[in-house]
């Protein structure tokens, strides 16, 4: 029988032969998974043996990342500011850039019992957090996929927060009959040509939903739609954020500011790159 030290170099060593940059991590993280360990128990017992059933359920998921599958997906959940959120393939993974939006948003809110919109929320992991976070506020999230808003339900659900986040099904701003606070986005931004050059990579983005991920030739297709729609929805001195693709901030930034007028700014992430532009209405 193998123990789980041996079972664990293997499975990096499969994913280093399918170039997966961080074989170790991987296998570490998918067999602690699989025998619902912590980490430190790993390396603090590595001769323990392993039985078949996890043998057979690791070496399944070891395959499968190989293939590129991502690891979030694998273990059914990703953690985004401090919270665990499900995903699987109807959402789009969170990554930890979109951490940015949601500090500028808190930023913004500062404690006060605003209103606030995430449109195209997916996993819901933006309202979620938001919502979590700030005790306050009343959180609209929508969504164009019914797939997407059943997952981001059962993730207010986990996260206590299912009586103030309220989901409406539709594409981008069309389900808001009201004026609100705050507008907060993180839409598709990635031009197709990026996605196909992408896509050939073997990448993670292959697993996950297209229709989140791509906004047309030039990647602001969506950003676009949305801030042609702000003055119907944001509230006097209310404020729209969106993330966007660094090199497109400049871009972003005239577009916004011939929608809604006022002065865009960007905030950076912590790697120093544009991230988030914010526009505020008069």
């Amino acid at each position: 029988m193998r123990t789980w030290a041996e079972e664990r170099d293997a499975g990096a060593t499969v994913l280093r032969a399918a170039g997966v940059a961080t074989a170790a991590l991987d296998s570490d993280v998918l067999l602690t998974h699989v025998l619902g360990i912590s980490k430190e128990t790993l390396y603090a017992h590595p001769d323990t043996e392993m039985t078949h059933g996890a043998m057979r359920r690791f070496r399944e998921l070891i395959e499968r990342r190989a293939a590129g599958e991502p690891v979030a997906y694998l273990r059914g959940f990703k953690e985004f500011y401090g919270l665990r959120f499900a995903v699987d393939p109807r959402v789009l993974i969170p990554r930890p850039e979109t951490e940015t939006l949601v500090d500028a948003a808190r930023d913004f809110i500062r404690g006060r019992a605003l209103s606030v919109a995430d449109i195209g929320t997916g996993s819901g992991a933006i309202a979620v957090a938001l919502a979590v976070h700030e005790h306050a506020v009343r959180v609209i999230a929508t969504d164009i996929s019914d797939d997407a808003l059943a997952v981001a339900r059962v993730n207010a659900q986990d996260n206590g927060v299912a009586d103030r986040v309220e989901f409406r099904q539709g594409d981008l701003l069309a389900p808001l009959g009201e004026r609100l606070d705050v507008v907060v986005a993180n839409l598709p931004y990635l031009r197709d040509v990026s996605f196909e050059h992408l896509f050939g990579d073997r990448t993670s983005l292959a697993f996950e939903p297209r229709v989140a991920l791509t906004a047309g030739k030039d990647g602001l297709e969506l950003i676009w739609r949305a801030a042609a729609g702000l003055g119907r929805v944001l509230a006097p001195g209310g404020a729209a954020l969106f993330e966007i693709d660094p090199p497109l901030a400049d871009q972003v930034v005239d577009l916004l500011r011939h929608s809604v007028g006022g002065g865009p700014h960007v905030v950076h992430d912590l790697a120093g790159d544009a991230r988030v532009v914010i526009v505020q209405e008069a």
